[in-house]
């Protein structure tokens, strides 16, 4: 099967939906599809290359409004998009999307849209813009695709009640049905490894419980201010901790700011932007992974801290609580409350969990299995 892959940004620029597509596309490799993702050229690379037995074409960037490249050159490829077998296209608020009608009309292939959860920014006006193009442009987008993947079931509820389109567990025939498959993660890569060993390689103490988050610092959305605010709390009744947060982004020197008034500088440290391949290392040097996020699809860091055997725990946003059903694998608590995350925090560290439990029940979210369940998807959608 030939299968285009169309997504906003993709690897070496950093984030959730770009480990999907690169992960998806690696694992349809292995199992015998052609693959070819089309993107935006950011950061500036070469505009054909292979990576990894992936072939990427990168499209030349206009400007990027509201962190969404702008690739007017995609209408030229129309007709070459008429080779594949099915057109993947990934991220509903993306300049991209907005082609869906044309491709449909156009090419005729089968579109499949993969919806990686609602967008929100945490700022007031980039909100509104957001709730706009829901208003405008979202449902003449969901009536172009064939088939929407949805990470979650809130986020297949909340696209199916928009569009009036019937939701499925599983791929089902029924038109434009949403179709819900969770986020995935490398099961080879990120796999437990001697927690000691990791700590020297990183320079982290071995005499304290090191709390760990990851993500980029571009937006509020993130929660990293409420981190913050709750290792206030957590080092007033232990002091053994030190919270390392992983990421690079503009609110680095905002944050740098707020764990200096806070007198944490021994305890939250930013240590920058880490290369993907270092992030194993960084999660199996740590007692616990946090994310206070706002707002999420269904977290790819998520599954790689289960895989690397380490509990979570996080906020009740997205596709998470659907994955944390037990508190065998981690806590939640509600987004925005310092004092709850706190206390979530110091109730984990206090737990003797149980890492091959964690790492058994990440098993299921392997790009191996989600990634059949896709193929499914492809397959109904090409009858």
């Amino acid at each position: 099967m030939k299968v285009a892959q169309i997504t906003p940004y993709f690897l070496p620029h950093n984030g959730g939906m770009e480990m999907y597509v690169y992960n998806l596309s690696k694992s349809l490799i292995d199992d015998g599809h052609m693959v070819e993702v089309i993107t935006a050229n950011v950061p500036e690379g070469r505009p054909l290359e292979v990576m990894d037995g992936i072939l990427v074409r990168r499209l030349r960037c206009i400007g990027e409004p509201l962190r969404n490249p702008l690739v007017p050159s995609i209408f030229f490829l129309l007709n070459e998009l008429k080779k594949f077998d099915v057109i993947h296209i990934h991220n509903l608020y993306s300049f991209t999307a907005l082609t869906f009608p044309l491709l449909k009309k156009f090419c005729k292939i089968p579109l499949v849209l993969t919806h990686h959860g609602q967008l929100m920014f945490g700022e007031p006006m980039k909100d509104v813009c957001v709730r706009l193009y829901e208003k405008s442009a979202k449902g003449v987008i969901l009536d172009s695709v064939d088939k929407t993947v949805a990470l979650s079931e809130a986020d297949a509820r909340h696209i199916a009640l928009r569009n009036n389109a019937p939701v499925r567990r599983y791929a089902s025939t029924a038109p434009r049905s949403v179709v819900t498959i969770p986020n995935g993660y490398d099961g080879k890569k990120f796999r437990p490894m001697d927690t000691g060993e990791c700590r020297k390689r990183l320079g982290l103490p071995s005499d304290k419980k090191v709390i760990l988050n990851v993500g980029r610092l571009y937006g509020a959305v993130k929660g990293h201010d409420y981190l913050i605010e709750a290792m206030s709390e957590v080092v007033n009744e232990r002091r053994d901790i030190l919270c390392v947060i992983v990421g690079s982004g503009r609110l680095h020197g905002t944050l740098e700011n707020r764990i200096r008034s806070l007198g944490l500088e021994d305890y939250v440290v930013l240590v920058g932007g880490k290369p993907h391949d270092d992030i194993p290392v960084w999660l199996n040097a740590c007692d616990l992974f946090v994310l206070p996020s706002l707002s999420e699809g269904n977290p790819t860091v998520m599954f790689e801290a289960f895989g690397c055997g380490k509990p979570f725990v996080g906020t009740s946003v997205g596709g998470v609580p659907e994955v944390i059903t037990s508190d065998e694998y981690g806590l939640l608590v509600d987004p925005a409350d310092p004092g709850g995350l706190a206390g979530a925090i110091l109730e984990a560290l206090d737990r003797d969990w149980d890492g091959q439990t964690i790492r058994a029940f990440s098993e299921r979210y392997t790009w191996e299995n989600i990634s059949r369940e896709i193929v499914d998807v492809y397959g109904q959608v090409r009858l």
